[in-house]
């Protein structure tokens, strides 16, 4: 079974590749409004970037408890 500091990490870590992936598939599919397309792939990356910078400080405050 799975440690509740696992878990995190590892839903973390599904966020930020679910999220990547939503961007670059927004950029790669534009619907009828491209620009629509554009903020929202933009938007996934950013979030996903914002998932990583949590993701580190998490491990590292995890490593303290």
């Amino acid at each position: 079974m799975l440690s509740i500091k696992s878990f995190h990490i590892f839903f973390i870590l599904i966020s930020i590749i679910v999220t990547f992936g939503y961007g670059i598939w927004q950029f790669q599919n534009p619907s009828i409004y491209a620009s629509f397309s554009t903020v929202f792939g933009v938007l996934g990356i950013v979030i996903g970037t914002g998932l990583i910078l949590y993701l580190q400080k998490v491990i590292k405050k995890f490593k303290t408890i």
